[in-house]
């Protein structure tokens, strides 16, 4: 069973997210992305491990929009709400519920558990099975009533709104429920009960050092999962050997012998009798009495990343296999490459790896900034988080754009989406002569350059979904190569404030190198006798260059970023691109989010 598909409204900063889900998931995201809180409300529909834990949110856990959105609609109905003439519906269709939808497949011998969880989607789906949570007014017009008061009582403007925010929409009129999706059907504890999840949040530097914690738990449960009946039975009859020697080593005599100083007839006989008898503990006891260590030390005593790491390798393990009635597990991870050196993150990677091709009865869902974290064989496993908002790589492109991103050994999934600065550009010498550009300009230093060959529109397209109303800036160098069709495609992401695309006038590149500024003297007098171009026209030393120079653009750029070539100057749509990344656009709408 796996969760394949999750919907996400006004949680935090995620305002709307709807997303298709693989059998484990990779999360990357900038700080501030909304990570944490896309595990946070995975974990909503679920029976939490810990079941002291309250599930009732806050005030602050609501999406700031969806709030900005309620108290907008109220300064507009002010008058309407007071005179009882807004309906329950209408003020219902501004209030910021929050609700976090899981959509279930489950394998077919698994059908017994989720036949309480089934419903009919209004596509073709068919048959749906899943669970909701939801965070809502228990009673709506009770609310309104509550709202109106205040109206009635306070003098409520733009300015004096803010300081009652909490009142208008107070959360003690709010609960939390989890239901059959659509069918609106509080779903029975005893099924709830076998939907369960266990969440490490990346704050856990501590979760070693007592026994109640989650290391020592997952141990305890590994250890009774792995013992067989035969290895129970040869525990007791050790724990009985422990208490022969105790008695023999002891001796009766010695612990109780007011009998040697009595005056009382076979007082001795008395005493004789009295015996030292094993006190079998339940095997549970036992088990709890043992502790994680590492080279014959206590685990708490390792390191921050070792002790990490040992215990993530122990909850995986001990989610192997099912210990009991749960129909399914779902694991959440903030970053676990956290503290850990590089073979460390190598060998969690090829353990996640393993566990997730073993595993059938849990889920992985995991945050990371690591790139080895992230699997290129198979880009369906990675959703991409900014600012809230979620894409699946797995519904997002198709098999053919996945197969090209997993075979660009260049493509850091990291840089592409998330750097402040980005300049994609179609091959090696494109990215050598930037880089070297750019090396010999310290202004322009924040600027990442990815060779990406081909293939930009899509990957622009996801670029925009996720960074449309940011700061950050992309640009595109691209070459004519003949196809005006494909240039005015790549033409129209102009419109965009944030993205500049720029194509060769000519064919290639190295003729717009020569042509540019004073290139072509410049070239010739530098290497103009090494190379044979001391005769040559312009256009007959491009093609030279193009045709049977490889060597010469390592060559210009190391020369470049040494600052050798003080008068060079860069193509016309390079420098277009270059003087894009360093102006600052004042329409550029700042994002912002909730905490991470």
């Amino acid at each position: 069973m796996k969760i394949s598909r999750l919907k996400v409204q006004n949680f935090r900063n995620i305002r709307n997210a709807d997303v298709h889900l693989s059998n484990v998931v990779a999360l990357i995201g900038e700080n501030n992305s909304g990570k944490s809180n896309f595990l946070y409300a995975l974990t909503l529909p679920f029976s939490p491990d810990d079941a002291n834990i309250n599930k009732n949110l806050s005030w602050s856990d609501i999406n700031t929009e969806a709030k900005t959105a309620y108290y907008q609609f109220i300064l507009n109905h002010k008058d309407d709400i007071i005179a009882e003439t807004v309906s329950v519906e209408a003020f219902m269709s501004v209030l910021p519920i929050v609700s976090v939808e899981v959509n279930l497949l489950p394998d077919e011998d698994e059908l017994y558990f989720v036949k309480d969880l089934c419903y009919s989607a209004d596509t073709d789906e068919g048959i749906l099975y899943g669970l909701r949570y939801e965070y809502r007014p228990t009673h709506p017009e009770e609310l309104l009533v509550y709202v109106r008061s205040i109206l009635i009582s306070e003098h409520i403007d733009r300015e004096s709104i803010e300081n009652i925010k909490m009142n208008l929409l107070p959360t003690a009129m709010f609960t939390y429920s989890i239901l059959i999706p659509q069918k609106g059907v509080k779903v029975a504890y005893d099924t709830l009960r076998q939907f369960r999840y266990t969440a490490l949040t990346a704050d856990r530097d501590n979760f070693s050092n007592s026994n109640e914690r989650i290391g020592s738990k997952s141990l305890v449960k590994l250890l009774q999962m792995k013992l067989t009946s035969n290895d129970l039975l040869i525990v007791e009859k050790e724990y009985s050997h422990f208490f022969d020697a105790l008695k023999s080593l002891s001796g009766m005599d010695n612990i109780i012998n007011w009998q040697n100083r009595s005056e009382i007839p076979n007082a001795k006989d008395f005493f004789d009798n009295i015996d030292i008898l094993p006190n079998m503990p339940p095997m549970t006891s036992i088990l709890n009495s043992v502790r994680l260590g590492y080279s014959g030390e206590n685990l708490s005593s390792q390191g921050l990343g070792q002790r990490n790491l040992i215990l993530l390798l122990v909850l995986l393990n001990s989610m192997l296999d099912k210990l009991d009635e749960t129909a399914f597990r779902l694991l959440t991870v903030e970053e676990p490459e956290a503290h850990l050196c590089i073979n460390n993150v190598h060998l969690v990677a090829s353990f996640i790896k393993a566990f997730t091709k073993d595993n059938k009865s849990t889920q992985l869902f995991y945050s990371t900034h690591n790139a080895e974290l992230i699997n290129k064989i198979d880009l369906k496993n990675v959703t991409v988080l900014s600012a809230g908002t979620a894409l699946s790589l797995a519904t997002a492109l198709q098999d053919e754009e996945r197969d090209y991103l997993s075979k660009n050994p260049n493509t850091d999934l990291f840089k592409l989406f998330f750097s402040r600065k980005c300049i994609l550009v179609e091959g090696f010498t494109e990215e050598l002569l930037i880089k070297a550009y750019l090396n010999s300009t310290p202004d322009l230093s924040d600027i990442d350059v990815i060779s990406f060959h081909k293939g930009f529109s899509k990957i622009i397209d996801i670029w925009i979904a996720l960074n449309e109303k940011s700061t950050k800036r992309l640009g595109i160098v691209r070459d004519f190569d003949d196809e005006p069709t494909a240039a005015a495609e790549h033409d129209k992401y102009n419109a965009y404030h944030n993205i500049c695309v720029k194509t060769t006038k000519e064919y290639t590149l190295e003729p717009e190198i020569v042509k540019a500024g004073d290139n072509y003297e410049l070239l010739k007098n530098k290497y103009g006798e090494e190379y044979s171009w001391l005769e040559l026209t312009p256009d007959q030393l491009a093609d030279d260059w193009r045709s049977s120079k490889s060597g010469v653009m390592l060559r210009l750029c190391h020369d470049l970023s040494h600052g050798e070539l003080p008068t060079f100057v860069m193509p016309q749509h390079i420098q277009a691109i270059l003087d894009f990344m360093g102006t600052v656009d004042s329409d550029m709408v700042v994002s912002t989010a909730d905490e991470d």
